[in-house]
């Protein structure tokens, strides 16, 4: 039965109306009724530039602690490169994929926000100079941008001079494709891949407090390495990020600047959260299960192609018709599958990826996704604790896939030898961390989202969605 209206309309024989096909025509009412619902929902919080979504604070929150408070809002966002974009990747984006209509959506999404600390990705170079320096300005943000020599598009981090100095304590730029993972393991293959991490002095004068040494927060933002192969590569990146953070939070706690340094990693990591980046970072000590096992050294395995690899030139004729998904030529006999059950690796491939583990337990750091451990107390529908570590379903839709790349993570200190990896929690952020949740960006189930793919005119101007949490910090 293809649509309701032929049901109604249908006559059958009393015989063939069985239990059975009643159940089956409530099921195309209620699945048309719940669609109609979402549909009106949308409707309803979409503005004349973009869809509204809701903070959703954690009920009955008690938040135990010794000194003031101060409310800081974080943000992740990946904002798509205007050079990245093509019409057949995008086609029902119409209008709404000129630079001049989206640039103007993304700032009144920013600023309807209004995070403290905004990390953004996929940030043209060239728009930076003419658009976001000024316009984040004029919001009351500074912002420091950085990528890789000669790419189009990479990474900034900006933040609130209301409530940071205006000036960062230091900016770090990491070139990921330059620096060697514990001095031994090079890249695989050329990624250009950035990260950048700054850190912010909260002004002296702010009126929620008055301390004169307050506390600092180093944040991070990075956009890891896509390929389909590149797992590996995205876990030697996190391990060079973690080891940097490490780096900077040893040298700034001994500088006596601040109290105390609060540490975020933030950005989009082209990773799902049972993916060996994500394990790698958030599991101490760092493991492998028989699945990631095999897709990582898959991916060590992979033999990239001699224009990823900078052999030839951007304007070189491919000698294979075989080609990735970037377009470049791939060597023969390569394996087929990204996300193997199983995998036959050798044992240099065994070799490396057990190191990359090994190095990642060498650094007596811990990343804590914070919608991972509290999302499900205000959105239990969208958190699978088991497909996706509490996570939402999903943060980009695209043509072909869908799902969660984006991440927003607390740092906090680990011992190297410790055994036991407890779960971790909100309450144990807020007793670690001084780190208390308040509430979170609701993120859409992908059944409640448009039918089509964004950017899309009144709805949301980049193919990621921005993920916020509020947060109350110890001063």
């Amino acid at each position: 039965m293809s649509n309701d209206s032929e049901t109604k309309h249908q006559k059958l024989p009393r015989e063939q109306i069985t239990p059975e096909y009643i159940a089956k025509i409530r099921a195309i009412r209620r699945e048309r009724h719940e669609k109609e619902q979402r549909e009106l929902e949308l409707k309803q919080l979409r503005t004349k530039y973009f869809i509204k979504r809701p903070i959703l604070y954690i009920p009955n929150k008690r938040i135990n602690h010794d000194r003031p408070l101060i409310d800081v809002k974080i943000m992740t966002y990946n904002t798509l490169a205007q050079t990245l974009i093509r019409r057949t990747t995008f086609p029902d984006a119409h209008e709404a994929i000129k630079w001049h209509n989206r640039s103007k959506v993304l700032m009144r999404e920013i600023k309807f926000y209004y995070s403290d600390i905004l990390c953004l990705q996929e940030v043209d170079k060239i728009q930076w100079e003419r658009f976001w320096a000024d316009a984040l300005a004029e919001a009351d943000y500074k912002g420091e941008f950085f990528t890789y020599p000669g790419k189009v598009h990479g990474v900034a981090i900006a933040w609130n001079t209301k409530m940071f100095d205006e000036n960062p304590i230091t900016v770090i730029p990491l070139t990921l494709d330059k620096i060697n993972a514990g001095g031994e393991i090079p890249t695989t293959t050329r990624t250009r891949s950035v990260a950048l991490i700054v850190a912010l002095r909260f002004k002296t004068g702010n009126p929620n407090y008055d301390l004169n040494k307050p506390n600092g927060v180093i944040v991070a933002t990075t956009h890891l390495f896509w390929h389909l192969f590149g797992t590996f590569e995205r876990t030697r990146q996190c391990y060079i990020i973690m080891e940097k953070l490490n780096q900077v939070r040893n040298e700034l706690n001994s500088s006596n600047i601040c109290n105390h340094w609060y540490t975020f990693l933030m950005g989009d990591f082209n990773s799902q959260p049972c993916d060996p980046p994500y394990s790698s970072i958030t599991d101490k000590p760092a493991h492998l299960n028989t699945r990631s096992k095999a897709i990582i050294e898959c991916s060590a395995s992979y033999h990239y192609s001699k224009r990823r690899n900078g052999e030839l030139s951007e304007t070189s004729t491919p000698s294979s018709s075989e080609e990735d998904e970037d377009g470049e030529p791939t060597p023969a006999d390569q394996p087929t599958d990204p996300r193997p059950h199983s995998y036959n690796a050798t044992p240099e491939q065994q070799e490396i990826v057990q190191k990359i583990i090994n190095l990642h337990n060498t650094i007596p750091l811990k990343a804590v996704s914070l919608y991972g451990v509290g999302y499900h107390l205000v959105h239990p529908e969208n958190s699978n604790p088991t497909t996706q570590n509490g996570e939402p379903e999903i943060s980009h839709r695209s043509i072909k896939w869908e799902g969660l790349l984006d991440y927003i993570f607390v740092i906090k200190p680990w011992n190297p030898a410790a055994i036991k990896n407890d779960p971790e929690t909100i309450e144990t952020i807020g007793k670690d961390c001084h780190v208390y949740v308040k509430g979170y960006l609701m993120m859409p189930l992908a059944k409640d989202m448009p039918d089509h793919v964004e950017p899309h005119t009144g709805e949301f101007p980049s193919d990621h969605l921005a993920m916020m949490c509020e947060l109350a910090l110890e001063v």
